[in-house]
């Protein structure tokens, strides 16, 4: 079996059994389980000490890495050279960003674990239900799936393209070049007080510290980036189920018996099937407002760091792109980062935009089932009416200080690192 076909295998879940009576959370989304174990979060030996050890890895290297990179700012600005600041303040804030992932997954490790219980519950009663409901659920749960392995894919390439542009003039250097003042090449920018870091052996260190630093801060971001689009998509999906439900909930029933005693059997037969028709309905729907009461305490201070600086590091990010155009060249780090920048803050924002419009169409799902013509109806409209007023309360991710995570607050993101830009751009032609 050649490579790409095993790739495509993995990627559609070819071999999968969706219709095995095993499946749940664990075995169609295992990556999940594998970053929460690397992030310090164990399912079965959850007090484990050893659980501690790789987020003391990930900490380490963050604390050396913003040392160095506030080195790094500070010697940019005294010598007026703002494309190594630049690049030096963006690497400071995303590890920053990192540490706050790692304390805040650590600290809301109970919260995490319901999630997963959760979420695994679901799994567990969906694939008991009829064949609409069991496909449509896991069409969404294979679509994060490929979601999750295509997004994997950016931070391979950003690490791939990081480590090629250290080591294709590396080798350039040792094959051609002769001259021995000029210093070889480094990722990220470095500078040392009272030393040089381009001589041996701190050139050979400072290589091994900068591959951990690349690997550890693509590993927690890009894991915290997915594990939010993962839950939000799921739930996500479960509301897609409430719709359904929705669709089909007078099916079946004999609407005659509104006419009857509330004591006739037939009545109070009919009226349990709507009864219970409706409490798997509102358990879904007070399920996702809880999922996200959780998400919001789980990430919302990395969330707040996001939103507060992304502004600021696109602004910079976006000058030095446009001086480096403007003296003819283009300067791929930093074309990179900026595009980065935006993915990293558009992706939660677009998801959070769904998942509030999802929330609304269940409101309208309530409306659109007809219970306003039917005399079934008059069975449960008190029960319609409560879940459509508790519909029109938004479905968004809330913490002190955060604005509601949508578009909007991606747009708003966006125009306030333009106004900022416009005033850097006036301020140098200025001087």
């Amino acid at each position: 079996m050649t490579l790409l076909r095993k790739i495509k295998k993995l990627f559609t879940k070819e071999d999968y059994d969706f219709d095995s009576p095993d499946v749940n959370l664990r075995n169609f989304h295992p990556q999940l389980y594998i970053y929460l174990a690397a992030m310090g979060i164990f399912t079965n030996n959850r007090d484990s000490r050893l659980r501690f050890i790789l987020p003391t890895v990930y900490i380490s290297f963050t604390f050396i890495g913003v040392a160095f990179e506030s080195i790094g700012l500070f010697h940019g600005v005294i010598v007026q050279d703002y494309a190594f600041a630049t690049e030096s303040f963006f690497y400071f804030l995303f590890l920053l960003m990192d540490l706050t992932v790692v304390c805040s997954v650590l600290y809301n490790k109970d919260e995490i674990l319901q999630l997963l219980e959760d979420m695994n519950n679901d799994f567990i009663f969906i694939r008991t239900m009829e064949s609409k409901h069991r496909d449509t659920f896991m069409a969404g749960q294979l679509f994060i799936h490929k979601l999750c392995c295509t997004w994997h894919l950016v931070p391979i390439i950003i690490d791939s393209l990081y480590i090629s542009l250290m080591l294709c003039p590396l080798v350039i250097q040792g094959l051609f070049n002769t001259d021995s003042d000029v210093n070889r090449p480094l990722m990220f920018p470095l500078w040392l007080p009272a030393d040089d870091p381009y001589r041996t052996p701190n050139y050979e260190i400072f290589v091994v510290l900068e591959i951990g630093f690349l690997m550890v801060a693509t590993l927690l971001f890009g894991g915290y980036i997915y594990l939010l689009f993962h839950v939000l998509l799921h739930y996500y999906y479960i509301l897609d189920m409430i719709i359904q439900d929705f669709e089909v909930i007078f099916n079946g029933l004999d609407e005659s018996v509104a006419c009857l005693l509330p004591k006739d059997p037939l009545r109070k037969q009919v009226q349990s099937t709507l009864n219970s028709r409706m409490k798997r309905i509102v358990n879904w729907h007070l399920a996702v407002f809880k999922s996200l009461k959780t998400v919001s305490s789980v990430f919302g201070p990395p969330i707040i760091y996001q939103v507060m600086f992304s502004s600021i590091a696109i602004c910079l990010l976006a000058y030095q792109v446009a001086d480096s155009l403007e003296q003819g060249k283009l300067d791929i780090i930093f074309v990179m980062l900026l595009l980065a920048s935006f993915v990293q803050v558009w992706i939660p924002c677009y998801i959070g935009t769904l998942l509030r419009d999802k929330g609304f169409a269940v409101g309208d799902a309530c409306w659109n089932s007809g219970w306003h013509e039917t005399r079934l109806g008059t069975l449960i409209r008190t029960d319609m009416v409560l879940v459509m007023q508790h519909s029109q309360k938004p479905l968004v991710i809330k913490f002190i200080g955060l604005p509601q995570l949508q578009l909007e607050t991606f747009s708003s993101i966006m125009t306030t690192a333009y106004s900022y830009f416009n005033m850097l751009r006036q301020y140098n032609s200025d001087s």
